[in-house]
């Protein structure tokens, strides 16, 4: 009796990769938003069709390798090898792409949706669970000019290392660590978009100005620009609930104690660093980070449950019997 052949490690290839399929979802809904509120800008269009662009680019050429995978004839260097490359790389980029058209996006959709703010209610949980304003507690205990200097440089690595070390897994045909962590913060970031929707808020530099009328150490120097930057960037966004600077900063560190220890021991400070840079710079509550520990933790889970799905094992069908 034939019996199917289990093929080890041979996996299911899918066309689309689940964080595709939950940034198309995503964009979809945005748009949506977008146009409900008038919220559109030919910015938005205009990165809308580069992230498209680059994603059939990648798509494209991304699928010659696994042509080549089922025996057709595909160079193997050369510039086939090349261009196989630069597909994948630009696929592996296009979830960091969605993440900062969807953010553009809601910068200036939030203020037009006009839901009330829940900045009261995180301050309330606060002041209940830590017996005061964090961030003031810790601008008075450790301020320094050289803490903001280094809280600012943590705060802006934000989205730069989680790209670096996507791409530099793919490049270095690590597919788990690329597949697992894509998605887990594909996901991290979906459902963090949402909560800037459903939950908006506006963060202690702007809300609580009675409480922060004082500048950061070191603010009327170079840092103060940066630190005027960075407020500049977010706008009017309603940015606050959970906080994807922590979120993604420990899916990141996830990973990495998982995969890749020796380099989680490098980036520790900054990791570490980028955390508590967001309390320390007067931008999220204590709540929101603790909101995105919890998102981190949900998204690492959820992703490596989706992928073993996604990318199960296939099982040769029973060959025919001989006639």
């Amino acid at each position: 009796m034939a019996v199917a052949r289990d093929r080890g490690d041979s996996r299911r290839d899918p066309l689309l990769w689940p964080e595709e399929c939950l940034f198309a979802v995503a964009l979809t809904l945005v748009a949506g938003l977008a146009l409900v509120t008038g919220a559109v800008s030919w910015a938005l269009i205009a990165a809308s069709a580069v992230l498209v662009g680059a994603s059939i680019a990648g798509f494209a050429l991304s699928r010659r390798r696994r042509t080549a995978a089922s025996g057709a004839a595909v160079p193997a260097g050369g510039p086939a090898r090349l261009a196989r490359l630069a597909g994948g790389v630009a696929r592996t980029a296009v979830p960091f792409l969605s993440c900062l058209v969807i953010y553009s996006s809601l910068r200036d959709i939030t203020p037009e949706l006009d839901f009330p703010l829940v900045d009261p209610a995180l301050i309330e949980f606060d002041r209940a669970v830590f017996g005061g304003d964090v961030s003031r507690w810790l601008n008075d205990t450790l301020g320094s000019p050289a803490l903001t200097l280094f809280m600012a440089i943590c705060y802006l690595s934000y989205g730069l290392s989680q790209a670096a070390y996507a791409i530099s897994s793919y490049v270095r045909g690590h597919a788990r660590e690329y597949h697992d962590f894509a998605l887990a913060i594909s996901i991290t970031a979906v459902v963090g978009y949402a909560g800037y929707v459903l939950v908006p808020g506006v963060g202690p530099h702007i809300y609580q100005t009675d409480v922060y009328a004082d500048p950061l150490p070191g603010h009327e120097g170079s840092i103060g620009g940066a630190l005027d930057a960075i407020t500049a960037v977010q706008g009017p966004a309603r940015d606050l609930f959970p906080s994807l600077h922590t979120a993604m900063t420990v899916v990141l560190m996830v990973y990495l104690w998982r995969d890749a220890r020796r380099l989680f021991w490098w980036y520790l400070p900054i990791g570490l660093g980028l955390v508590l840079s967001t309390l320390y710079l007067r931008k999220h509550y204590a709540v929101d980070l603790l909101a995105g520990t919890a998102l981190a933790v949900l998204a690492v889970v959820v992703a490596g449950r989706v992928n073993r799905w996604w990318y199960r094992p296939r099982i040769d069908p029973p060959a025919e019997p001989a006639r």
